[in-house]
């Protein structure tokens, strides 16, 4: 890309710019446009924005996409939209058995999807990562070239200095390695290697609960625990990127460490103690829910069951609340989600009574394959940032 010597602030070339990048994120948000409709959205006059779609046309960074309809007599007007194929990006999910990806262009569009399972154990997680990149772009006549950004999320934290991947045990084939720099390596292009619930939180942020909020801290209550923190509507991933793994933190209740007493584990304890039981904690939160609302028999205590779990979760969350005052504490994971509003609704009332802070307490929106959506959206914004600057 070219720098900006050259570039007076406030000059000709610059204003261009700025005009160019403002019409493209217009276009990638609110488009097909007409000329009229994108004049209004970035404040340009008729022969300014005549002469911009001509330079991105000429570009190749927009195309015409169909007519709008006039409702005069005069001749209906081009519809203008972001020229999807002038970049291409891939979000990725990868897990202990495997791997979620699908690659969008630069509108955002997904375009292909690949799902691969582990095979063994062997020593290289990554040659088979870009085959299946490679594989997914050559179902859609793409070249693993045309491929410009990487976003993986990954369980654990990765070191910002080395790279390594941390508070993942359980990922024992990418332990040891600068994981970014490999990955570039192998995919020739851009990587950035995130934490799985840190991108959980950012599609709750741009099409979940969390939208329009600025200030949040979701809990995932699976078969870890972990935490992702939104200030000023930005994830914080702390200096050594750890921030919100609390799974690791000694905080305990009742003689246990607190996190233990809500992840996947400590859940179905609870819920045979209370007499539900099931062979997955989702199942049990989730009958305990329905019995109390009148939808199944009563089973046990299911109240009991929401209650005690409504305190754990409280315990859990009481010092990060207190440290960082979000607006909004959504329940996430398969146990959060299960558990709805009813769930959310104890645990703000347990919250409450223990601190002066008053954030509202919401399920997270559990949406299917969220972290391989939210690797996809930081990947786009990412090509569209390189691609519109």
């Amino acid at each position: 890309m070219k720098g900006l010597s050259g570039l007076r602030i406030g000059g000709p070339r610059a204003l261009r710019a700025m005009n160019d990048r403002a019409a493209l994120y217009a276009l990638a948000e609110h488009g097909p446009l007409s000329r009229v409709e994108l004049e209004h959205a970035i404040g340009l006059s008729k022969p300014a924005a005549a002469e911009l779609l001509r330079r991105l046309e000429a570009a190749k960074l927009v195309r015409q996409d169909g007519h709008k309809t006039s409702a005069g007599p005069g001749p209906n007007a081009k519809l203008w939209t972001v020229n999807e194929n002038a970049g291409h990006a891939v979000g990725i999910d990868v897990v202990a058995s495997g791997a979620d990806l699908a690659i969008a262009d630069l509108a955002g569009q997904v375009i292909a999807e690949r799902r691969v399972l582990s095979r063994g154990n062997g020593p290289d997680p990554i040659s088979p990562l870009r085959k299946a990149v490679a594989d997914a772009a050559k179902s859609e006549g793409l070249a693993l070239g045309d491929i410009d950004r990487a976003v993986i999320g990954i369980s654990g934290s990765i070191d910002p200095v080395t790279g390594f991947l941390g508070y993942a045990e359980h990922m024992p084939r990418w332990q040891g390695f600068n994981i970014p720099a490999r990955l570039s390596d192998s995919l020739g292009i851009p990587v950035t290697v995130e934490n799985d619930v840190n991108l959980v939180a950012t599609d709750e942020l741009l099409h979940g609960r969390a939208k329009g909020y600025t200030d949040v801290l979701l809990l995932w209550m699976g078969s870890g625990v972990a935490a992702a923190v939104i200030l000023d509507g930005q994830l914080h991933r702390g200096w050594r990127g750890a921030a919100g793994e609390i799974d690791f933190a000694p905080v305990e209740f009742d003689g246990r460490r607190v996190t233990e007493l809500i992840d996947s584990r400590g859940v179905l304890e609870l819920a045979a103690q209370h007499g539900v039981r099931a062979s997955r904690p989702a199942t049990a939160v989730r009958r305990a829910v329905s019995a109390v609302t009148g939808e199944i028999d009563r089973i046990g205590d299911p109240e009991g069951l929401l209650a005690e779990l409504a305190s754990r979760i409280a315990q859990a969350v009481v010092i990060p609340v207190s440290l960082l005052d979000p607006q909004l504490v959504l329940l996430g994971g398969e146990i959060g989600v299960a558990g709805g509003d009813r769930l959310a609704d104890r645990v703000a009332d347990r919250l409450h009574r223990l601190i002066a802070h008053r954030p509202e307490v919401r399920p997270a929106t559990g949406r299917d394959h969220a972290v391989r959506h939210g690797a996809v959206e930081a990947a786009v914004r990412q090509l569209q940032e390189a691609v519109f600057g």
